[in-house]
């Protein structure tokens, strides 16, 4: 009797062991982060990546904004450099007359000293001839023609003396004239190539904050398209991160009823009875998958969508970021057994709750605007294994 009950409790700790060290089927060996972890990163990347195409689409207006007040700025740099052409021809233009009147002026000054040297030549001879006067020349005539001739000579003197003095009287008021038109035009030039000094100043500036406008939009540019190329790669590898999640999730959930025990073959019925346009299709746009196709039309809103088949509700309700279904707003998903999985987006409202099994044709929500949406629609997906696949590939068009 002793025996017996030493052998039982021998095999109760045996049990107890191997429940102990039994291997663990619920998560997937091979996923390094939860899939909570993985699904933050994947709505911190894409919410990242929208504020960049956000940015982008600042800076392309932006951007044109630039090119107009660039344009602006060449107008006024062209402008600019016609001002100071014309002020280089005003300064050519004086600096000639300058050299004009200095040539003159030289001239002038030749004739005024010799007429200069004339006269004192006229008055040194009228001082050599002592006191005589032109009355003492006249009464000293001969006869009446040798006086009309010695008035006539003296008249001829005065006039010549007359004119040699209003001569030099006129070219050295003429000189003076002209010292003080040269003065005025080197001032002119002074003043014009402070002004050229001004404008080439001016120019330069312009010049420089084109080319900084330019520099700063091509900048900008580069650093936002290299960000968000940066994004798409880091927001694919979340992507790829999560799909390979999921497929290890649906290796491990073989034989174990995650759908409700039913097993999907894949043939799926249309998810949205009616309505048949599809506004956006599965593949890549601004830089990441779209993974599903939205289907929408004129007075959809409300309607209802129904299970593509049958199987068990993975998620119903609203879609928090951090969870996978970030960015849905009200969100279906339901897991079909042999690896398929089907999700229903942008609800208005659900009609079942997580947990539940549904019929394939069994209403499940009904269209809406909710979450990351543009207009009501219901955003469409089929995953096998975890991996989004074109949902048109189960579908005859």
């Amino acid at each position: 009797m002793a025996g017996r009950k030493w052998v039982k409790g021998l095999l109760a700790v045996v049990l107890a062991l191997a429940m102990i060290f039994a291997p663990q089927a619920a998560m997937p060996a091979s996923a390094a982060k939860s899939l909570s972890q993985l699904q933050k990163e994947q709505a911190d990347l894409k919410k990242k990546q929208a504020e960049v195409a956000a940015r982008l689409k600042t800076l392309k207006a932006d951007k044109a904004q630039k090119q107009q007040y660039k344009a602006a700025l060449d107008t006024q740099a062209s402008t600019v450099q016609s001002q100071i052409d014309v002020l280089n021809q005003q300064i050519n233009t004086l600096d000639a007359d300058i050299s004009q009147k200095e040539s003159q002026i030289a001239d002038k000054q030749k004739n005024i000293d010799a007429n200069y040297e004339q006269l004192k030549q006229r008055l040194r001879a009228l001082y050599l001839t002592g006191e005589a006067s032109n009355l003492e020349v006249i009464l000293s005539a001969k006869n009446v023609v040798d006086l009309a001739d010695k008035t006539e000579a003296i008249q001829a003197i005065t006039t010549h003396d007359t004119n040699l003095i209003n001569t030099l009287k006129s070219d050295m008021d003429s000189i003076k004239a002209q010292k003080s038109e040269i003065e005025t035009n080197r001032k002119s030039v002074a003043e014009a190539r402070v002004a050229l000094d001004t404008k080439q100043g001016e120019l330069t500036s312009l010049v420089n904050e084109t080319k900084a406008v330019i520099a700063e939009i091509s900048q900008n540019e580069s650093s936002a398209n290299q960000e968000n190329a940066k994004l798409a790669e880091q927001r694919k590898k979340a992507d790829a991160a999560i799909d390979q999640w999921y497929k290890d999730y649906y290796a491990s959930q073989k034989g174990t009823g995650g759908s409700g025990g039913y097993v999907s073959k894949g043939n799926f019925g249309w998810p949205l009875p009616g309505v048949t346009n599809i506004t956006s299709g599965y593949g890549y746009r601004w830089g990441s998958l779209h993974k599903g196709i939205d289907i929408s039309s004129a007075g959809v809103y409300g309607k209802p969508i129904v299970a593509a088949d049958s199987g068990k509700v993975m998620m119903a309700g609203w879609g928090n970021y951090g969870t996978g279904y970030g960015g849905y707003g009200n969100v279906v998903a339901i897991d079909h057994g042999g690896g398929y999985s089907t999700l229903y987006g942008h609800c208005s409202s659900v009609a079942v709750s997580k947990g539940q099994t549904v019929k394939k044709g069994q209403v499940i929500a009904y269209v809406g605007n909710t979450g990351d949406s543009q207009g009501a629609h219901l955003h469409f997906e089929i995953r096998v294994n975890g991996v989004a696949k074109n949902p048109l590939n189960w579908f005859s068009r």
